[in-house]
């Protein structure tokens, strides 16, 4: 009968107050927006899976744009939450705020991404 009334070895909310947290950063962005090309408008929730752009039918994102490769590129979060963005190879390259990407890059929120016609932003 003792044992039935012992208190929990901690309280529920200092459990939930240990700042173990989500993996979800301060600011961190929430979707992902096409802001410039012929699917404007799309969103796609960020939640922590790998986004494929490119011409191939089994891309994430769909490009019907002659300037995308099939396989063009990919954006996925890294082990601290940080979204990345990374050229496959493409022909005609993938920019981020104007520059060629040569190597795998963070993406700071709002920067555009451009894929040949069609532009995307990461947005909170």
């Amino acid at each position: 009968q003792a044992a039935a009334r012992q208190a929990p070895a901690q309280p529920p909310q200092q459990r939930d107050r240990q700042g173990g947290g989500g993996r979800q950063r301060r600011n961190a962005p929430t979707k992902l927006v096409v802001t410039e090309g012929t699917l404007t408008g799309t969103t796609v929730a960020l939640q922590g899976q790998t986004i494929t752009l490119g011409r191939a039918h089994d891309s994430t994102i769909v490009l019907d744009d002659d300037y995308a490769s099939s396989r063009h590129a990919r954006i996925y979060p890294d082990q601290g939450g940080q979204w990345i963005v990374e050229d496959l190879g493409s022909t005609n390259g993938t920019y981020l705020d104007r520059s060629r990407l040569t190597t795998a890059t963070p993406i700071p929120l709002g920067a555009p991404i451009r894929i040949g016609k069609t532009v995307i932003e990461l947005r909170k």
